[in-house]
């Protein structure tokens, strides 16, 4: 085994942690502090101070970074691929995967039990929910991945369906009941068929360690227990550790309370607040040296997150040299801000930054459309990640498919779209009705159109004559308004479908805002038309050197040369819906998370107007924003005359007699003065 010297290989608080004592730790590592060196270079510390390999138990969020942690460890000690290194390690699920399988047993699971996914699970309720919900029409019952997640949601929290409900899906409390006998009966039939979802693995894997035989095997299996990513633990996995560790008390907790940004999966930042508490005689160890970012960027994240009141103070320290300040941007419009930051990578990648080193990020991913689009536009390959292109999104086709058949109405893609969306039509009556509509001269002649159909499908025909026959009716006005039309009706479906439904419909309001360009049908549906090709043809490309588009919550723990960080608006940055100081304590952890994922180049920008069909949508900076010393910025020169004069109560108002173009200039909004 190879001899390391680890005082000459880590910094002074990393070597602190990796050679600390027995008992317990919590290691508050900050963005870019180098915490999964530290975390790896403790394993191999205690295998190198004669502890059992198979006496250490590392926990993490994904089996690829349990991997690579164990392979670096056996790298560091020299350890070849072909010899055993029992070392216990991966998520908190694989673990209890293989301890069920060996000690469930005794709590009545079968070691053969088999493990339902998201979709089986899906599968299961869909089946169970028919049973329930038999004569209630599809619109007016939630989707079997809503039921999930209200179930799972009430797992992991450890509340009741009811509190579930309430929190994540407060409208379909009327069908509370319905939920929790659903709940019931899917508890029993998994049980029934000897089958364990995700959310099982944790409970029965608690509830092992609270058995009176097993909890003492599992106690003393292992000396040693290192959790990666602590503040994104739910209040069963911090529970867990509690009872393995409570006798040996030899346990090492990594993470940051200021990303604790997960709350919607019910991690608990709590968990990481209270473990100092939980566990007596801790000793509380900080990273503040950051290795990622410039000194100009941490002295911005450092008052982002001082403004958070509830939290462990840190104070990151950059090791990199000066550089240059962030700037924050205020542009006119949403149209705006898209141009400038399209071209703005431009001008990167010209002075010869490879793409891939270029990130965009945003709180919800309906902020990216217009982006998207001027990125199309100069030619700019990007990818989406976790997630998928504008127009690419299951419920942008829906809406978009009822303007494309009023354009043509031969368009057999988009008719069985519509259709298939309904209550009563499958795939073959959608083809029999498509046929039938090829009967017809023109679109015109629907409102008339007769139809010979059972009941259930002839209703949604109805349904769908309704909604056509007004946009026949309004096909020369603005496509805004027209889609306002289709969504209205379609709001219904996309509530009983998605369980993100809130987000989808940010969306399509966001669609509704590009389109209101649009006076003309044909024009509109020859841009959309491109789009699609643009997106059809980077996705052929396969290309690992594009920009990376964004949310913030998919970019943790990533980092780029250059970041922007958009539409950071007061209606979007805080999420509007995020009133209650926890919320907002976490929202403002997700700006910081944000602006820690830059190295060289940070870019904070934000449009001061939406425009619609109806008229302009005047917008604010964000309070996280105007809270910030003006000179930690670079400002462009309506930023420093909008942004905190916003916070004086003066308002900018769009200039009547400005149409938004691309040049350079800062004109285009005069100050509110209706209040002076």
């Amino acid at each position: 085994m190879a001899k390391l010297d680890f005082k000459n290989e880590l910094n002074r608080e990393q070597y602190e942690v990796v050679t600390a004592g027995k008992g317990p730790h919590l290691v508050l590592a900050g963005a870019g502090s180098g915490k999964t060196r530290t975390l790896t270079y403790r394993a191999a510390w205690l295998v190198d101070q004669g502890v059992k390999p198979e006496k250490i138990l590392l926990l993490t969020f994904t089996n690829k970074a349990a991997n690579e942690m164990i392979e670096r460890v056996r790298s560091l000690l020299g350890i070849g691929e072909k010899s055993k290194f029992p070392l216990w390690g991966g998520t908190f699920h694989s673990v209890a995967n293989r301890l069920l399988r060996i000690y469930g047993k005794e709590i009545g699971i079968r070691p053969d039990f088999t493990i339902l996914d998201s979709d089986d699970s899906s599968k299961l309720l869909k089946t169970i929910s028919k049973e329930f919900f038999g004569s209630i029409s599809e619109k007016n019952k939630p989707s079997p991945a809503l039921l999930r997640e209200t179930i799972s949601f009430s797992n992991n929290s450890k509340i009741s369906i009811e509190d579930s409900l309430e929190q994540k899906f407060p409208e379909w409390m009327p069908l509370l009941e319905y939920f929790e006998k659903i709940a019931a009966e899917y508890h029993r039939r998994k049980k029934e068929s000897n089958v364990l979802d995700f959310d099982d693995l944790l409970l029965f894997w608690k509830i092992l360690t609270e058995h009176p035989q097993v909890g003492k095997v599992l106690a003393n299996k292992w000396e040693y227990i290192l959790v990666d990513e602590y503040q994104d633990t739910n209040i069963i996995q911090a529970e867990i550790i509690f009872n393995l560790s409570k006798g040996h008390k030899n346990i090492l907790a990594v993470g940051d309370d200021a990303q604790s940004i997960y709350s919607f999966r019910a991690a608990d930042i709590r968990n990481i607040l209270e473990f100092p508490d939980k566990f007596k005689n801790c000793k509380v160890h900080k990273l503040e040296t950051n290795y990622r970012s410039t000194p100009e960027i941490l002295k911005l994240a450092n008052q982002i997150i001082a403004a958070n009141g509830n939290q462990f103070e840190k104070n990151l320290k950059a090791v990199k040299d000066n550089h240059v300040r962030p700037e924050l941007l205020a542009l006119r419009s949403n149209f705006e801000e898209a141009w400038f930051i399209a071209d703005r990578i431009d001008q990167l990648i010209d002075r010869g930054m490879n793409p891939k080193n270029i990130a965009v990020l945003f709180r919800a991913s309906h902020h990216s459309q217009s982006l998207e689009m001027e990125l199309n536009k100069k030619g700019i390959a990007y990818e989406m990640r976790g997630g998928l292109r504008f127009f690419e999104r299951a419920h942008i086709k829906d809406v978009l498919a009822y303007l494309k058949v009023l354009g043509n109405f031969r368009d057999e893609v988009a008719w069985v779209r519509i259709l298939e969306m309904y209550e009563g039509i499958g795939p073959v009556t959608a083809k029999q009705i498509y046929q039938r509509l090829m009967e017809m001269a023109s679109i015109d002649e629907l409102v008339d159109f007769k139809l010979d159909l059972a009941a259930k499908a002839g209703n949604s025909w109805s349904k769908i004559l309704d909604v056509l026959s007004r946009l026949i009716k309004d096909k020369e006005k603005n496509v805004g308004k027209m889609l306002n039309v289709i969504i209205d009706k379609y709001s219904d479906y996309l509530s009983s479908k998605y369980t993100d439904y809130r987000q989808r419909h940010d969306d399509l309001d966001q669609l509704v805002i590009f389109s209101s360009e649009y006076d003309e049908l044909e024009l509109f549906l020859h841009e959309i038309s491109l789009q699609e090709s643009f997106s059809g043809r980077q996705a052929s490309k396969e290309n690992k050197e594009n920009v990376v588009l964004s949310t913030v919550h998919q970019a943790k723990g990533l980092e780029w040369d250059a970041v922007f960080v958009i539409s950071m608006t007061d209606q979007s940055f805080p999420h509007p819906l995020c009133v209650r100081e926890e919320e907002r304590e976490e929202e403002r952890r997700l700006f910081y998370v944000a602006a820690t994922r830059a190295q060289k180049y940070l870019y904070l920008t934000y449009p001061m107007s939406m425009f619609r069909y109806d008229g302009h949508k005047s917008l604010k900076p964000s309070p996280f924003i105007i809270d910030l010393d003006s000179n930690l910025f670079q400002h462009n020169d309506l930023s420093r005359s909008v942004t905190y004069a916003s916070s004086d109560g003066v308002e900018y108002e769009p200039d009547p007699d400005y149409h938004d173009s691309n040049d350079d200039g800062d004109d285009g909004f005069l100050p509110d003065i209706s209040n002076w």
